[in-house]
């Protein structure tokens, strides 16, 4: 084979494939970073869970002692008004006890649900995280695979010099 349009093609293509095979390096470097980034969005997540549980439970012990002042005074209501703990009184304090619980029982789950949100978002940046990994390697592999087919390439076109 002569020196022709073959070695054109054999060379052209050679030089496409180092190139493509830098591109390759390149959007694997950036897919690493981009990883980097979901897991550093994934940490800042779990961080947030962790505040929003010492919230939930600073949020719970307000609550709770709210509920014990608004019952006490209630009670010392009652008795200077030298009424017994009977009847009336009785239901003011079952209905505040009733309306602490259920306001209680509020707080906490808005605590868990906001901690589960948090989980839940850091759920997702890990698998992005292991997604862009998953892409970084792919072009790794590829880039080699571009560098190898340039090699060839270049064989190629300097055999069809030489024969």
């Amino acid at each position: 084979m002569a020196f022709g349009a073959g070695t054109f093609d054999a060379a052209g293509g050679a030089v496409k494939d180092l190139f493509a095979g830098d591109a390759y390096g390149m959007r694997a470097k950036g897919n690493l970073l981009q990883a980097q980034q979901y897991d550093l969005a994934q940490k800042f997540s779990l961080q947030n869970k962790q505040f929003a549980e010492t919230s939930t439970a600073i949020k719970e012990q307000q609550t709770q002692r709210s509920i014990e002042n608004v019952i006490g005074q209630q009670q010392a209501d009652v008795a200077a008004g030298g009424f017994a703990s009977s009847g009336s009184a009785l239901d003011l304090l079952r209905d505040s006890m009733s309306q602490g619980a259920l306001t209680k029982a509020v707080v906490g789950q808005q605590g868990l649900i906001e901690e589960a949100g948090y989980q839940e978002q850091a759920d997702s940046y890990a698998i992005m995280a292991q997604s862009a990994r998953l892409a970084a390697e792919a072009d790794k592999h590829a880039q080699f695979g571009s560098y190898v087919s340039a090699g060839f390439k270049a064989v190629s076109a300097v055999a069809s010099i030489a024969l």
